[in-house]
């Protein structure tokens, strides 16, 4: 497996000296690092362009020139596909309600701490490869769904293997029912398929912490509604065994059958929590 690659964005370069040399202890790939926004985006496009694309870009929020961390992350989202930690000595609300916006995969706080930061890393890189697999099955999907009353049986029968090979959890729910669901889904809730089939959106809401419940039901109408919103969120559920897990879950409003529907996907992520 190759290094998780990196580029710092930070605008005191004893830090992004210090940022450099640990992490590459670590074992992170450094592609390149920049004080400046206008510089880091020409130098990001230059490596994009020799598919050298960082994964991570740990931006300061307080830079020189005319251009801060917050608006050159936004241009880096536009642009290409990194997923961005902010770093900042501050923290206030209008910093994060002007980061948020930009839906960022973490925040570091400075002095930075190295454990943390490792872990903040490994968690947006993780997070940018599943959303990158989730495009992938979510455009997989709707083609397919589109192409149902065809029963064209070459292109299901590959669908069926992709399904049944995936390590999500996928499902489709309409009018408050599933109408879709793959053996995973069940395994990772913990019940055999033909009962999960037959949970209605009540019976979910109730295998989910208490402090998520509400954070999934806004969620699920806020897709409906089509708003744009980040593209994973994490819960945690407690199986029929009343196990605990965290469940990293995404939601997109589909059409199934000419009516509105939600497809989400569900991945046990509970052992890179628990290290084992």
């Amino acid at each position: 497996m190759n290094p998780i690659s990196i580029y710092i964005v930070e605008d005191e370069l004893l830090i992004s000296a210090s940022l450099k040399s640990q992490l590459q202890q670590f074992g992170y790939e450094i592609s390149g690092s920049s004080i400046r926004g206008e510089s880091c985006l020409e130098e990001i496009a230059e490596l994009s362009k020799q598919g050298k694309e960082p994964e991570i870009v740990l931006m300061d929020i307080h830079l020189r020139g005319e251009m801060d961390g917050i608006e050159t992350a936004k241009l880096i989202n536009d642009k290409f596909n990194c997923a961005i930690i902010f770093l900042t000595g501050q923290s206030s609300k209008e910093i994060y309600d002007r980061s948020f916006k930009i839906k960022p995969f973490g925040y570091l706080l400075k002095p930075i701490d190295m454990e943390q930061t490792k872990m903040t890393i490994e968690i947006a890189s993780y997070q940018r490869n599943l959303e990158i697999e989730n495009t992938l099955y979510q455009k997989d999907l709707e083609a397919l769904l589109e192409k149902r009353s065809q029963e064209n049986k070459e292109l299901m029968a590959m669908y069926q293997t992709i399904v049944d090979n995936s390590l999500m959890g996928l499902t489709i729910m309409q009018d408050d029912k599933f109408v879709f669901a793959n053996n995973r889904t069940a395994k990772i809730f913990g019940y055999p398929l033909e009962e999960f089939l037959a949970f209605n959106s009540t019976d979910i809401l109730n295998l989910l912490h208490p402090d998520d419940k509400i954070k999934m039901t806004a969620l699920s109408e806020a897709r409906l509604n089509g708003d744009e919103l980040r593209q994973n969120t994490r819960i945690r559920i407690y199986t029929r065994d009343k196990e605990l897990k965290q469940i990293e879950t995404h939601i997109k409003a589909v059409q199934f059958k000419g009516k509105p529907a939600l497809h989400q996907t569900f991945l046990d992520i509970t052992d890179f929590y628990t290290g084992s």
